[in-house]
C-alpha cells in the first residue's frame, strides 16, 4: 500500500469514527484533494447531528460529484440549518448529468420561493428561504449555461414578475441574458436607473453579439455608472471576441465631462491594446473639440506618442500652456517636457517655453499643493533643466514655510539632475563641514603672551559695578533657586510623549485666573434651581467622562517637517547614478540612527534596479548596524543585505537572525530566504547556516519559525523533514505555507502524518489533518 492510500484511509476511518472535529477536518481534506473512494464515509456523515459536518460532507460530495441522492435530497428538503441545504442544493446540482429530470425538480422546487404553509427559516432576523431560492436560480442557470441551453427561460421570466429583491432580481437577469436578450432590453426601456444597472451589470457578463451592441449603445447613455460597466465589459470580452466596431464608441468617451469615464475609456483601450494605435492625427480632431473638463486627459494620452506630433500641432498646444485651467496647463507641460531630443533641438523655443512656465507655476503659491509637487515630479522629465532650475529649487528648500511634499519634489528634481552648482550644495547638505575641500589657515602663538595680553585688556575695560546692579545680585543670590531651571524644548518634540510633556508644561505656564470651560459650567450648573436637578447630573456626568479622554487630546503632537538632508537622502534612492550610491555611503559616517534608517533605504532601492560596485562598500556599515545599531536601522540594513552578494551577506544576517528583537529576526531571515530564491548557498556554509536556522524553528515568534521552515526545506529538506513536519502541525503560521514545500517529499511526508495523526490529541491533529489533504491535492 502506498503511503497515499494509507493516508486516504486514515482519513476515511476518522470521518466514520471520529467526532465533530475530526469528522469536519477531515471531510475539508477530502474536499481539497477530490479524493474520490471515501463517498460511503461522507454519505454516512450526512446523517449526523452536527449540521457543520454535514455541511462539509455534502461540499466534499459536490467536489467529485457524487453521493447519494436520496439523501442528499433529504437534507436538502428536511435538515433544519441553511447551511446544510445550501451545500445539498450544490452536490445534487453536480448529479444533472446521472438524473437530470430529478435534479430539476428539487432545484425548481426552491426557486419558486417559500410554499404557504411552510414556516422554516423565519425564526431568526433573516429569511433563510432567500438564500435557497437564490443559490437555486443560480443553480438552474449554470446548468443552462453548462448545457448551452434554453432550459429554464419560462420559469425565470415568471419570477420575475414576483417583484424579486435586487439580489435575485440580478441573477434572473443574468440567468436570462444569453437566451433571451430581448426579454431584458424590453425591461431596459421601462426601467429606472437603478434597475438599468443592474440589467448593465448582466449585459456585462455576457459575451453574446447582442449584449455587446447593447453595451456599446449604453456608451452614449447619459448615466457615468453604466458607461462605466459597459466600458469594463468591453474590456473583458475583447479579449476573446471582436469588438473593433466599437472602438469610435469607445474613443468617443475620451472627451466624456466626467473623469472617472475617461480614465475607464483609458483603460479599456489599454486592455485592448489600442492606446498605441491612437496617432496624433486621430487623437487632435478630438482634442480641438473637447470641452475643456477632458482636455487634460486627451493631451496625457497625445503624450505617449508625443514624437509624432506635426509642427501644427505644436503650434495649437503651445497656448495651453498659459491656459487658466491648472490642470491643463500640466498636461501640456507634460506633453513637451517627454518630447524626443531630436524635437528638443527643433522646437527648443516651444521647449524653454514650457520649461519656464513650469518654473512659473511651481513658485505660483495659489495653486493647490498636490499640483505643485505634480510639476516638480513632472520638472524632472526636461532634459538640461538644472540651470534655470536649481536657483528656483534652492530658494523653495531654504524658505521654512515650504510644505514637506514640495521640498521631497523639489529634491528629486535636482538629483534627476545635477550642475557644479547643484551637485556641491547637494554634497554640503549631506556632508556637512566634510564637504568642505580647503583647509583653514591656524597661526599658532604663545599662550603666555595671550594670557597676559588679555588679563590686561580685561583690567582695563573692566565696568565698575553700579548700585542697581549690586542690588540685583543680591536678590538672585538669596530667592535664586525659587526659580525653576529653563524646561523649554531645544527641538519640536518628536514623540507623543515629548508633546504630552510639553502640553503639561505649558499647561503650568497659564494663569491662575484663566478657569477651565467644564469649571465654569460647574459653577453655572449649581446655580439652577432644583427643578434642573436630573439635567444637572447629567451635565456632571458628561464633564467626568470627558476628563478621561483629555490625555487622548493631549496625544496630537504635531512633528516638525522632515528635515531636507533626510529628504535628500529618500531623493537620491530614486537616483539612476552610481555617484548617487556612493554619496549616500560616503554619508554613513556620523549619520544619526534616522538618517542611517533613510540611508540604508536610499541604497536598497538603488540595489534594486543597479549593480554598482560601490554598493558593496556599504557591507561594512550594515554589519556594524546589526551588531550595535538600533532595532529601526538593523532591519533596513538586512534589506540591504537581500541584494549583496551572498558570501558577505550571510555570516552578518545569522547574526541579525539572533538579534533579541522579533522584527529585526524576521527581516534577516527574510533577506536570507530571498537570497536563496536566486542564488545557491555553498556547501561549506550550510551545515553552521542549518545549525543556527533550525534553532529558530523554537523562536517564540510566529513569522520567524514560519521563515525557518522556508529555509531549512530550501537548503536540506531531507535531514529536517520530521522536525519540520512537527513544526507545519504545531504551528497554524507554518502549516499553511508547508505542503508546497514538503512536495519534493510527499510519500515520505505522508508516512510521519499518517503514522501520528491518531495519536495526536491536542491541535496539531486538525492541523495534520489539513496538511495531509493538501499533499494529498497535488496527486489528484
Amino acid at each position: 500500500m502506498t503511503q497515499t492510500n494509507a493516508a486516504i484511509n486514515e482519513l476515511s476511518k476518522l470521518l466514520e469514527t471520529g467526532d465533530e472535529a475530526q469528522r469536519c477536518y477531515s471531510a475539508r481534506a477530502i474536499t481539497e484533494a477530490k479524493i474520490t473512494t471515501v463517498t460511503p464515509a461522507l454519505n454516512a456523515c450526512l446523517y449526523h447531528q452536527d449540521p457543520d459536518v454535514v455541511a462539509d460532507a455534502a461540499t466534499a460530495l459536490a467536489t467529485v460529484c457524487a453521493g447519494d441522492l436520496d439523501s442528499l435530497q433529504d437534507v436538502a428538503i428536511n435538515h433544519p440549518d441553511s447551511d446544510a441545504r445550501l451545500a445539498a442544493l450544490s452536490a445534487i446540482t453536480k448529479q444533472y448529468n446521472n438524473e437530470p429530470q430529478r435534479v430539476v425538480d428539487t432545484l425548481t422546487r426552491f426557486a419558486t420561493g417559500r410554499t404557504e404553509e411552510d414556516d422554516w427559516g423565519l425564526s431568526g432576523g433573516w429569511d433563510d428561504w432567500w438564500d435557497l431560492q437564490l443559490t437555486a436560480v443560480q443553480l438552474l442557470s449554470s446548468i443552462q449555461t453548462a448545457q448551452n441551453s434554453d432550459l429554464f427561460s419560462s420559469l425565470f421570466i415568471e419570477l420575475l414578475t414576483q417583484d424579486p429583491e435586487p439580489e435575485l432580481e440580478l441573477a434572473l437577469y443574468r440567468a436570462l441574458v444569453d437566451f433571451q436578450p430581448q426579454i431584458l432590453l424590453q425591461h431596459w426601456t421601462t426601467a429606472r436607473k437603478m434597475k438599468q444597472r443592474r440589467l448593465a451589470r448582466a449585459f456585462a457578463t455576457s459575451a453574446t453579439t447582442a449584449a455587446l451592441d447593447h453595451m456599446a449603445a449604453c456608451l452614449k447613455c447619459d448615466d457615468s455608472e453604466i458607461k462605466k460597466i459597459a466600458l469594463k465589459a468591453l474590456a473583458t470580452h475583447g479579449q476573446t471576441q471582436n469588438v473593433q466596431a466599437y472602438l469610435a464608441d469607445i474613443i468617443a468617451c475620451l472627451s466624456d465631462s466626467e473623469p472617472s469615464v475617461q480614465e475607464a475609456a483609458t483603460s479599456t483601450l489599454n486592455q485592448l491594446n489600442q492606446l498605441a494605435a491612437l496617432q496624433p492625427t486621430n487623437l487632435m480632431p478630438f482634442i480641438k473639440q473637447a470641452p475643456d473638463s477632458s482636455l487634460p486627459s486627451l493631451i496625457n494620452l497625445l503624450s505617449r506618442q508625443n514624437d509624432k506630433l506635426t509642427t501644427a500641432d505644436i503650434d495649437w498646444l503651445q497656448p495651453l500652456l498659459t491656459h487658466s485651467d491648472s490642470n491643463i496647463k500640466i498636461a501640456t507641460i507634460n506633453c513637451f517636457s517627454t518630447l524626443s531630443e531630436a524635437q528638443v533641438l527643433y522646437y527648443s523655443d516651444v521647449y524653454l517655453t514650457a520649461l519656464n512656465s513650469c518654473l512659473a507655476a511651481i513658485q505660483n503659491r495659489q495653486l493647490p499643493l498636490y499640483q505643485r509637487a505634480q510639476l516638480l515630479r513632472q520638472l524632472s522629465q526636461f532634459k538640461q533643466h538644472a540651470n534655470l532650475s536649481f536657483p528656483v529649487l534652492k530658494a523653495l528648500l531654504e524658505n521654512d514655510e515650504t510644505d514637506v511634499a514640495l521640498r521631497q519634489s523639489a529634491l528629486e528634481a535636482i538629483t534627476s539632475e545635477t550642475n557644479e552648482d547643484s551637485l556641491k550644495w547637494l554634497t554640503q547638505l549631506l556632508l556637512g563641514l566634510a564637504s568642505q575641500e580647503d583647509t583653514i589657515a591656524i597661526t599658532q602663538i604663545d599662550d603666555v603672551d595671550v594670557g597676559a595680553d588679555v588679563g590686561a585688556a580685561r583690567s582695563d575695560s573692566k565696568p565698575e559695578k553700579t548700585e542697581g546692579r549690586i542690588k540685583l545680585e543680591a536678590i538672585l543670590a538669596e530667592h535664586g533657586d525659587k526659580f525653576p531651571e529653563d524646561q523649554g524644548f531645544d527641538n519640536a518634540p518628536v514623540s507623543t510623549l515629548a508633546a504630552i510633556q510639553q502640553s503639561n508644561i505649558e499647561a503650568t505656564l497659564l494663569s491662575a485666573d484663566d478657569k477651565p470651560d467644564d469649571q465654569t459650567l460647574l459653577e453655572m450648573i449649581d446655580d439652577l434651581d432644583d427643578e434642573f436637578t436630573a439635567y444637572s447630573n447629567i451635565v456632571r456626568d458628561h464633564l467626568d467622562t470627558s476628563e478621561n479622554l483629555a490625555l487622548n487630546r493631549k496625544k496630537i503632537a504635531r512633528l516638525p517637517q522632515t528635515d531636507s538632508k533626510l529628504l535628500a537622502i529618500r531623493a537620491l534612492g530614486h537616483s539612476k547614478t552610481e555617484s548617487a550610491a556612493g554619496l549616500l555611503i560616503e554619508a554613513m559616517l556620523g549619520a544619526t540612527p534616522k538618517e542611517q534608517h533613510e540611508l540604508f533605504q536610499a541604497l536598497t532601492n538603488i540595489a534594486k534596479h543597479h549593480d554598482y560596485k560601490v554598493l558593496r562598500n556599504g557591507i561594512g556599515a550594515a554589519g556594524y548596524t546589526l551588531h550595535y545599531g538600533d532595532p529601526l536601522c538593523k532591519q533596513s540594513a538586512a534589506q540591504f543585505l537581500t541584494h549583496m552578494p551572498l558570501n558577505k551577506a550571510l555570516p552578518i544576517l545569522l547574526v541579525g537572525a539572533d538579534d533579541e528583537n522579533e522584527h529585526v529576526r524576521v527581516c534577516c531571515l527574510t533577506a536570507l530566504k530571498d537570497q536563496l530564491e536566486s542564488k545557491r548557498l555553498l556547501q561549506r556554509h550550510q551545515q553552521q547556516t542549518c545549525d543556527i536556522i533550525a534553532k529558530k524553528i523554537h523562536d517564540p515568534a510566529g513569522g520567524v519559525r514560519k521563515l525557518a521552515l522556508q529555509i531549512l526545506a530550501k537548503i536540506d529538506l531531507s535531514k529536517y523533514l520530521p522536525v519540520l513536519i512537527e513544526l507545519a502541525v504545531s504551528d497554524q503560521e507554518s502549516n499553511v505555507i508547508a505542503a508546497p514545500l514538503f512536495f519534493a517529499k510527499q510519500q515520505e511526508s505522508l508516512a510521519i502524518l499518517t503514522y501520528n495523526i491518531a495519536e495526536y490529541s491536542d491541535h496539531r491533529q486538525p492541523l495534520a489533518i489539513q496538511l495531509a489533504g493538501r499533499l494529498l491535492a497535488f496527486t489528484a
